[in-house]
């Protein structure tokens, strides 16, 4: 992000919209103790949930601190997220209630509409959902999440949805009036920002070094499954994605890419806990363990563009038996 090219850009737009740029105050010491960004915004700030009525009690959501700074370092241009080419707060025109400015596009809306017509002319605008939904199709993250999809529940909310708990209820009357002075929104967003720790992951020692699967051996040897060496090439992948470090919660997660329905552990149980040698009467739309295994490991090395094994080749990962020979 940082050349030259990207610079002039930042510069120019930085001028366009420096009626919303000068108006952000220096902040406190917390604010002032973030990295600057390279087009002079805020390095974080908060975006309430501005409307026509606001009503702290009654607000449509909880505020959400956006990390400029991070984001800016991985974008193209600014017109990625300011796609009318208008350095201003997306609350300029898309509000609570919707507002003429915005094609009447809510504020829900435009941060997590996922199905976006591309647009004819002019840049196509992203939703926060539909940017981050993209990422995961980065070879570093499909392997699991073309398998596991983040389910969007309570948790999966308030990693967004969250703010410094020293923010006031009056702080919270004057965000969704859109009057909070720019110095303490900057203050509260960097106060969260900066109380943010990345989730220790399991280290992969904890994991088993090799796994025999056993399970389905007669016409082939038992697969030896590197279960260490997996482990560690998956966090090796994303021990220093921001991405990640913010919806990987737990410790475990990564664990439930394999073990994708167990409780999150860090001793899961097997998959033939779940899946059967042959259909279970009970469960008939649930894989066979054959069929569950195959799935699984083939959808991972195929999402992350793994070259070898192919699916085809069986014998890489299970050594054919020798015939037995009649007495």
């Amino acid at each position: 992000m940082r050349n030259g090219t990207t610079l002039l850009l930042l510069a120019a737009m930085a001028l366009a919209g420096a009626a919303c740029l000068t108006s952000w105050g220096a902040g406190s010491a917390s604010a002032a103790s973030l990295e600057p960004t390279d087009s002079g915004a805020p390095s974080a700030m908060v975006i309430f949930p501005v409307g026509e009525k606001p009503n702290p009690k009654g607000a449509a959501m909880k505020p959400v601190v956006f990390n400029h700074l991070v984001h800016e370092k991985k974008v193209e241009n600014c017109e990625s997220c300011h796609h009318t080419g208008d350095t201003v707060a997306c609350t300029t025109c898309h509000t609570v209630e919707g507002k003429a400015e915005g094609n009447f596009i809510t504020l829900e809306r435009a941060m997590h509409a996922t199905k976006i017509a591309k647009r004819a002319k002019g840049n196509t605008p992203q939703s926060c959902v539909s940017c981050h939904e993209q990422q995961l199709k980065r070879r570093e993250c499909a392997g699991c999440h073309v398998l596991v999809k983040p389910v969007r529940n309570d948790a999966w909310c308030a990693v967004c949805h969250t703010v410094a708990p020293s923010m006031t209820k009056e702080q919270m009357r004057q965000g969704i009036a859109g009057d909070l002075p720019a110095e303490q929104n900057e203050e509260l967003a960097a106060e969260t920002v900066l109380s943010r720790k990345p989730v220790p992951y399991l280290s992969p020692m904890m994991a088993p070094y090799k796994v025999v699967i056993d399970a389905l051996a007669k016409k082939y040897e038992p697969s030896v499954f590197t279960h260490r060496r997996h482990v560690n090439s998956l966090m090796e992948r994303i021990k220093d994605d921001k991405l990640a470090q913010a919806f990987h919660t737990k410790p475990e997660t990564l664990c439930s890419a394999c073990h994708h329905n167990s409780p999150l552990s860090a001793t899961p149980p097997k998959c033939s806990s779940c899946h059967t040698t042959s259909i279970d009467p009970k469960n008939p739309d649930r894989p066979r363990l054959k069929a569950a295994y195959h799935l699984q490991c083939m959808g991972c090395h195929k999402a992350m563009k793994v070259g070898r094994p192919k699916n085809t080749d069986c014998t890489t990962c299970h050594k054919q038996r020798a015939p037995q020979r009649a007495d």
